[in-house]
């Protein structure tokens, strides 16, 4: 795999597993996905596609691009960065030691399977519903007591949770301050949050469900980036489900 490495080791879009890098790799080759490349100036990113994935020997194989100058500056540089766009959802990887080949007769590209993948879900408010066996959960510090109620779904900018015994007494725009998240396989993590809705839902059963929705206020960056990466741990679970995975 490509020697590549990320200085930041805490980027919540980063995927460093090789399955699910392979598995992303494989969906972009057999949908025929575009790919966006160049050598490090975007303004000279030019589209091309992935043609072949050698598992054997790990490395892919990149169709050349049309513009000779391209390829030929991206092989000065010894590396190409990459985007693509799979289900509005952008994938971004680094190749470096790209050298010359040929694939079914035709000038391409070739290098190591990169080591991590960046998998950034463009829309700011997508949301997950968490499953499991183990609840995702939110405790509020109310005026009396400790509160704790599941979590209807979560995103990078806020949070639902379910009142099913309507006791929450809060209205729009109460601020709840030292309030933990239990986050499965992530852990606790401290938030304020805000209530910008409240909606009442009734069941085929005549019950009715009490649902907040709330915003992080003040959220601080090591939180927002645990939350995030719980956000994208659900999100892969989820398209393992679908798919028969798991």
């Amino acid at each position: 795999m490509s020697d590549a490495s990320d200085q930041n080791t805490h980027d919540p879009y980063r995927i460093d597993s090789p399955q699910e890098i392979d598995q992303l790799l494989l969906e972009i080759l057999k949908q025929g996905v575009l790919l966006r490349m160049h050598s490090g100036n975007e303004n000279n990113a030019v589209i091309t596609t992935l043609v072949g994935i050698d598992f054997d020997t790990e490395s892919i194989i990149i169709d050349s691009a049309a513009q000779q100058t391209i390829n030929q500056q991206i092989l000065d540089n010894g590396n190409a960065f990459f985007e693509a766009i799979i289900n509005q959802v952008s994938i971004e990887f680094q190749i470096q030691h790209l050298v010359d080949t040929t694939h079914e007769g035709l000038p391409a590209l070739t290098g190591p399977i990169p080591n991590f993948l960046r998998r950034i879900q463009r829309r700011e408010s997508f949301r997950v519903r968490p499953k499991g066996s183990t609840a995702a959960l939110c405790t509020l510090n109310t005026n009396s007591t400790a509160l704790t109620l599941p979590i209807f779904d979560i995103s990078s900018g806020g949070v639902a949770i379910s009142d099913e015994k309507s006791i929450l007494d809060a209205t729009k725009g109460y601020i709840f301050t030292d309030c933990l998240l239990t986050l499965p396989n992530v852990g606790e993590v401290s938030v304020d949050i805000q209530i910008v809705r409240q909606q009442t839902q009734t069941l085929a059963s005549g019950k009715k469900l009490e649902r907040f929705g709330c915003s992080f206020f003040n959220l601080k960056t090591p939180e927002q980036i645990r939350i995030q990466n719980y956000i994208n741990q659900e999100e892969r679970s989820q398209i393992a489900r679908d798919r028969g995975l798991a």
